[in-house]
């Protein structure tokens, strides 16, 4: 799994909830187009946010290739959604996607919070950006990681053709690579990650509400 084994993120949404509702979008051509096609613009937002975030003299080389990673996940994704719907939109239009504005709130709220969390800290301005992308990542990539690994299972279990380990794989690394950095630069990486899972939990629970609605509401049509 992508999270460090002592790291977890507290499953306020239980795996049996995850494994329930994506079976249940997995067994619908359409929902799971809508489904991978969510997940390609989500992707393809954590890649423009880097760039957004990070830049100037100081971008290193684990930035650029974490971007370049996204982007490619996010045209990965793509590549999978037209596979399940050959006949499927090339864009990401409102009703190409799964419950796509809670999705982006859920990322942008996470963005935001931890953001102003550390507005009063005593960290040059740079060095606030950066931590922000560390912890962003890691957070995203943890439930991710709880998602993906369920998501992947089913995959394999109902024979679909298609796969997300390369992109576990690669996520896990990134989440390695954050939570080394972060160890090494903030003296509060253990308490504050504890602070910021509470955060996440409470957006992702939301937007799970959301997502199991629409499915919900997707079924009484069918």
């Amino acid at each position: 799994m992508i999270q460090n084994t002592d790291t977890k993120p507290n499953p306020n949404v239980s795996s049996e909830e995850i494994d329930s509702l994506l079976r249940e979008i997995v067994s619908s051509p359409e929902l799971h187009f809508k489904w991978l096609n969510t997940l390609s613009l989500l992707e393809h937002i954590g890649s423009r946010k880097i760039h957004t975030s990070q830049s100037g003299a100081l971008l290193s080389e684990m930035v650029l290739r974490h971007a370049s990673e996204e982007a490619r996940h996010a045209a990965y994704f793509k590549k999978l959604a037209l596979k399940v719907k050959p006949d499927g939109t090339q864009n990401f239009e409102k009703d190409s996607l799964l419950c796509g504005f809670s999705a982006v709130s859920y990322f942008q709220k996470l963005d935001l919070s931890v953001e102003r969390s550390f507005a009063s800290e005593n960290f040059p301005k740079h060095i606030k950006s950066f931590l922000c992308y560390l912890y962003v990542t890691k957070l995203i990539e943890e439930r991710a990681g709880l998602v993906y690994e369920t998501y992947d299972q089913i995959l394999d279990q109902k024979n679909i053709g298609i796969s997300v380990k390369g992109i576990i794989k690669e996520e896990e690394s990134h989440l390695s690579e954050m939570d080394s950095k972060l160890s090494e630069m903030d003296p509060k990486f253990e308490s504050r990650t504890l602070e910021f899972r509470e955060k996440e939990q409470k957006l992702f629970q939301k937007y799970f509400q959301n997502l199991r609605k629409e499915v919900f509401q997707y079924s009484l049509t069918k």
